[in-house]
């Protein structure tokens, strides 16, 4: 299945995106999916760290857990592919829609989650939080609201995460040639959903204002 800019394939194991720049792969690892994205033709740069089953803090949410990923069709657009994500850990109840999209000429690549957490009981933090595998010569900006590396392993391209809708980031050092870097959701007391709304931008050299 594809559009102008983006091919989907799917099957029970592996759902994989691909854009002119970037490869996008859901991968069932057990009872659940996870996702790394790099360049098409190269290995991931970014990949998701996942909240364990025996989490001992279940009021504290590492990164969503998604145990189901479906297609869902935009009406005539060619420029974006969505998914829906569902999940359960513990008493959260995880949904999620990511929208993969591309610039006109496919230049940048946009991956937006938009995810909600429905739990009854008290929740304490909401993140989802990724290896990122460059190092601090690629780090070009970083505070709460925007980290963007550039040069290194990306080449001429850059790559940037920001956060919406309340939420903020974190980063941390996890190695020479590695950062973990988080989405952390804005919590409203005595609330039972809870959202948190972040992005990736995969930008080429001639594409990088974006």
């Amino acid at each position: 299945m594809s559009g102008a800019s983006w091919k989907l394939e799917q099957d029970d194991e592996l759902v994989t995106i691909r854009t002119p720049a970037v490869r996008i792969v859901f991968r069932r690892a057990e009872d659940r999916w996870t996702h790394e994205f790099g360049r098409d033709q190269g290995p991931p740069l970014v990949a998701a760290i996942e909240s364990g089953a025996g989490t001992a803090d279940p009021s504290r949410v590492l990164s969503p857990v998604y145990q189901e990923v479906q297609h869902h069709a935009f009406d005539d657009d060619e420029r974006r592919v969505r998914l829906l994500l569902t999940g359960l850990l513990h008493r959260h109840h995880f949904s999620a829609v990511l929208t993969v999209s591309t610039g006109d000429a496919g230049e940048t690549t946009t991956i937006d989650f938009d995810v909600a957490d429905r739990c009854r009981d008290a929740v304490v933090s909401l993140a989802a939080t990724y290896d990122v595998r460059l190092g601090a010569g690629e780090l070009q900006e970083a505070d709460g609201f925007k980290i963007r590396w550039s040069g290194g392993a990306l080449g001429e391209d850059a790559l940037s995460f920001s956060a919406a809708d309340g939420s903020l980031l974190a980063i941390a050092e996890r190695g020479p040639r590695a950062v973990q870097a988080q989405a952390l959701a804005s919590l409203s007391p005595g609330a039972f959903t809870h959202r948190l709304r972040y992005r990736w931008i995969w930008a080429s050299r001639s594409d990088r204002t974006r």
